[in-house]
Order: structure tokens, then C-alpha cells, then sequence
């Protein structure tokens, strides 16, 4: 596990800003008081030496029910949420919650009212949280990190070359994709760099994207414009300074046609910070790998809109 990703959040603007994170390990211990909503939320963090962390009580006393969850860190680690928010009095707040591990789910908590939002994640670790509170949970997000999953090398590539950090190594088909299953398969390949990334996004779903790379002999390719034709065009990208060191989005339905998925949103986490979210942060999470390499090209499946994406890693 790298680098932190926040991500989120969701639930209303009113009461006063919290973060808390772990610093090493992950949460192991969650404590919810709830009632209609949710009214107060406290964290403790815990790494594989056993050092522990509790956070502040964030929310307020009432609520009518105290619930507990314990979780067997390193072992069972938090990997999903969802959960409702509401209007109670002039606020947007946390309405419901349930945590999801790698192992079994838990709740719900609170009242499971209101709309719905979800953080369901492939390939990463929620680590902490943040969110807003004042009498009640006002909004909640999450902190995640990712893993390099193994099925990431090749074959071609032995457990030897896997473990030798002093070998730079170009998986030949990068993590991914993620997104839905319409559309045609694409393959940009391998590249040195990435030169520019133009997004095509509106109507709460990503239409497509086109990139500009650089080959090995320093000339600059464009690809395919992998998409449709709608969308607002946003260019993003100086790599002059830059480099993409992986992505983080959501995948889900696409409005007025529920059987039919592609991606909502994107975020570039780039060495030296990140570009997005572009879209909307709704539905399925998923993230990539991130810092130990860079992205060297892309791959997916796009049709009328953009399905799904994946990237190809040169790891450090």
C-alpha cells in the first residue's frame, strides 16, 4: 500500500469539517450511535505492532442506539460503504450507513431513507475517513489506498523479476479495466510518456477520452479518440512537470437506461498532486495502483460513451 486517495464526500454542507486517518496499519474498531440518522461517530486506528490511535467523537449525544464494530486488522480490512442521507430540520445529513470488509458486511445503521450513495471499491483500503459534523453526522468520504494486485505481471514475467526493485518493469496488460462491459475493446499500448489527456465529459457520465503520448524516439502520438462525441471537452495534463502515477473513478448505470454501465468519474493522481474529479463520484469505486511507477498507456472497452478504462504501469 502507497500513497492516500481521498475520495468523497457525501451528505450535506452544515456543521463544522473532521478528518481522521491512520497514519500506519488501518481502522480496526468503528463505533456508531444512531437513531433516525446518524448521530455521532468515533474511529480507532491500529497498525501490525499493535499501536493504536482512537479519533474524536465526531457528531453529537442523542441517538438511541450505541453499535460497536470490531475488525480483525491486518486481517479483515474495511473495503466499501453505503449508505443514505436526509433532510432533518434545514440539513442534508447521514441518514444510514453500512461498512463493508473483505471478509462480511456490517449494519445498517440508522434509518435507510433518502438517497442512496455508495463507495463499493475494487483493488484498495479505506484508511480513514472525513466528513463534516455538528448535532449529527453531517456528510461523510473516505481515505483509500491501493494494493498492486499480483495478477498485474504477466506470465512472461517470473517471481525473481517481480521482487528485484532494481528492475524496471512494462507489463505488457496493465490493472484493469474497470467499468462497464458495452462497447469495443481498445489497446493503446505501451508508451514513454503521456504527454496530454483530453476528457469528454457531461451529463454525469465520461463520453471519452483521447491522449497524447510520447514514443520511445521522442515523437508525439495521438490515439484514438476512445468514445462518443458528446461532452463538454476539459484538456488536462502538463507533463512537463507531471506524471500520472494511476486513477481512481466510478463506474455505473447510465441515465434513462439502468442495464447499461460506463464510467462517472475520473480522477489522474499525477507525482505531484491531482487533476478531477471529472464526473460524478457515484455508484461503483475503483482504483489503480499508485506510486510505485507510472501510467504508460491505456486500455478499455468505449462505444457511445466511455465503458470502461484500464492502465498499462512501469513500475519502479
Amino acid at each position: 500500500m502507497e500513497e492516500c486517495m481521498k475520495v468523497g464526500q457525501w451528505g450535506g454542507n452544515a456543521g463544522s469539517y473532521w478528518s481522521f486517518k491512520a497514519n500506519k496499519g488501518g481502522i480496526s474498531e468503528i463505533i456508531i450511535t444512531h437513531g433516525g440518522a446518524i448521530d455521532s461517530i468515533p474511529f480507532k486506528s491500529e497498525d501490525e505492532d499493535g499501536a493504536f490511535e482512537y479519533s474524536d467523537m465526531y457528531g453529537g449525544n442523542d441517538g438511541n442506539r450505541t453499535d460497536k464494530i470490531l475488525l480483525d486488522w491486518p486481517r479483515e480490512y474495511l473495503t466499501s460503504i453505503t449508505g443514505t442521507t436526509g433532510i432533518v430540520g434545514n440539513h442534508t445529513v447521514i441518514k444510514s450507513l453500512r461498512f463493508y470488509s473483505n471478509r462480511t458486511k456490517y449494519g445498517p445503521y440508522g434509518h435507510e431513507i433518502g438517497e442512496s450513495f455508495s463507495f463499493l471499491m475494487e483493488g484498495g483500503v479505506i484508511v480513514g475517513f472525513h466528513g463534516r459534523s455538528g448535532a449529527l453526522l453531517d456528510a461523510i468520504g473516505v481515505y483509500v489506498k491501493t494494493f498492486i494486485p499480483s495478477c498485474a505481471l504477466s506470465p512472461g514475467f517470473t517471481m525473481h523479476q517481480k521482487l528485484d526493485n532494481k528492475m524496471n518493469v512494462v507489463v505488457p496488460r496493465g490493472p484493469g479495466p474497470w467499468g462497464g462491459h458495452g462497447g469495443k475493446q481498445w489497446d493503446d499500448g505501451v508508451f514513454s510518456a503521456i504527454r496530454e489527456l483530453h476528457l469528454h465529459v457531461g451529463d454525469s457520465v465520461i463520453h471519452a477520452i483521447h491522449v497524447l503520448y510520447e514514443n520511445r524516439d521522442g515523437k508525439l502520438v495521438w490515439s484514438q479518440k476512445h468514445g462518443g462525441s458528446g461532452g463538454d471537452k476539459i484538456h488536462r495534463l502538463d507533463e512537463s512537470r507531471d506524471f500520472l502515477v494511476g486513477i481512481v473513478g466510478f463506474y455505473g448505470p447510465v441515465k434513462g437506461n439502468d442495464s447499461f454501465e460506463a464510467l462517472r468519474s475520473i480522477t489522474f493522481y499525477t507525482n505531484n498532486g491531482k487533476y478531477g474529479p471529472f464526473g460524478d463520484e457515484i455508484d461503483n469505486a475503483f482504483t489503480s495502483s499508485i506510486t510505485t511507477g507510472k501510467v504508460v498507456g491505456f486500455h478499455g472497452r468505449s462505444g457511445v460513451y466511455l465503458d470502461a478504462i484500464g492502465v498499462h504501469m512501469e513500475y519502479f
